[in-house]
């Protein structure tokens, strides 16, 4: 019997392996921007043995940049007993520091479980310029409530919307403005010229919206605090204090 004959035989007679893909999706709860160096890390395990520790079937590392985030992480079919039980993981890390991770188990494959996972992960407790990293402010709509010292009383006040990418939206108290601002480790700086639109306002408006911009503009510093957000001037002294609007 010839080599290329035995070799159709055994192809017969042996189940091939195949690779396959489980869809996971990650996000986290915390209205943060990552740092530009995060990697996401997704693994599926076997979690059989409840008496002994997961063995690792699978990972894979992807750049991440914001959430929800959906990848695709491949296994070997082989690998899996519809017996047993298979769960995924996932974790956030920077620099060898895990910002983010799953902490609870979620079945995958056999057992009816299905062959997709969503993922909610938790913020892990950090520590020193970690920990200041969090205080970052992108991602949210902030209204001013005081500048210079002085309580701002409006119906509809000064706010500032600042996406994931640095961008941001002004409404402030008469015209709309937009552009990108540089925020990094505690700085803040406004551009100096960007886009808004040049509508005529009474006078109480006028006078709040030129208030608002020339704080704006001598801000070199923010400190957040929950859903506080103080920006300060070159000597440190808070010009224009806001608060996270809610969704």
């Amino acid at each position: 019997m010839g080599a290329p004959l035995v070799a159709l035989l055994l192809l017969a007679t042996t189940g091939l392996a195949e690779t396959m893909h489980l869809d996971m999706t990650v996000t986290y709860r915390e209205r943060i921007t990552l740092p530009p160096n995060a990697v996401l890390e997704v693994e599926l395990l076997d979690t059989s043995r409840a008496d002994a520790p997961s063995v690792r079937l699978s990972s894979q590392r992807f750049r991440l940049t914001g959430v929800p985030r959906t990848v695709e992480l491949a296994y070997d079919t082989d690998l899996i007993d519809e017996r047993f039980t298979y769960t995924v993981a996932a974790k956030i890390i920077s620099e060898d520091r895990v910002l983010f991770r799953s902490t609870t188990a979620t079945p995958v494959l056999s057992r009816g479980a299905p062959n997709s996972a969503q993922l909610l992960l938790e913020m892990m407790p950090q520590q020193g310029e970690v920990a200041e990293a969090y205080q970052w402010i992108y991602g949210t709509t902030w209204a001013v409530y005081e500048i210079a010292g002085r309580m701002v009383v409006a119906e509809d006040p000064p706010t500032l919307t600042l996406d994931q990418d640095g961008q941001f939206g002004l409404y402030a108290g008469c015209n709309r403005f937009s552009g990108s601002l540089d925020s990094d480790n505690g700085g803040f700086s406004m551009p100096g010229n960007f886009a808004g639109t040049m509508m005529a306002c009474p006078e109480d408006r006028e006078r709040l919206e030129r208030d608002t911009l020339e704080a704006l503009a001598a801000a070199t510093g923010y400190v957040r605090n929950g859903s506080n957000l103080a920006l300060t001037n070159e000597a440190g002294v808070t010009i224009l204090r806001l608060r996270e609007v809610p969704d």
